[in-house]
């Protein structure tokens, strides 16, 4: 799984493509956007539910424990490199047995 800050927009879509040309990334689960119509050959893309629900409970997840991406009222730091860093850290500790990773650096 990958992210790119921007837009919904074709030239976000492209950078997000280009940078998982490197994992050599035969499948997109998607949603209907018609930019992937455009930039995604037939047979790389997978419309439908069964398969992206994942990445929508993982979306969740993030909200409910990245408080930057959901509270607009306190001032907090959307530079990409925070961003970038706030979502590699949640993708390294996220997972349930992995919590107690990250709390032991507190100690």
């Amino acid at each position: 799984m990958d992210w790119e800050c921007g837009g919904r927009d074709k030239a976000t879509c492209e950078r997000l493509i280009e940078r998982l040309t490197r994992w050599r990334t035969r499948l997109y689960c998607i949603d209907n956007y018609a930019v992937y119509d455009v930039l995604l050959h037939v047979g790389q893309r997978y419309v439908g539910k069964d398969e992206t629900h994942g990445i929508e409970r993982d979306n969740a997840r993030q909200r409910r424990w990245l408080a930057r991406f959901r509270r607009r009222s306190i001032v907090v730091s959307k530079t990409q490199r925070m961003v970038d860093i706030s979502l590699a850290l949640f993708a390294r500790f996220a997972g349930n047995s992995r919590i107690s990773d990250l709390l032991s650096m507190l100690a």
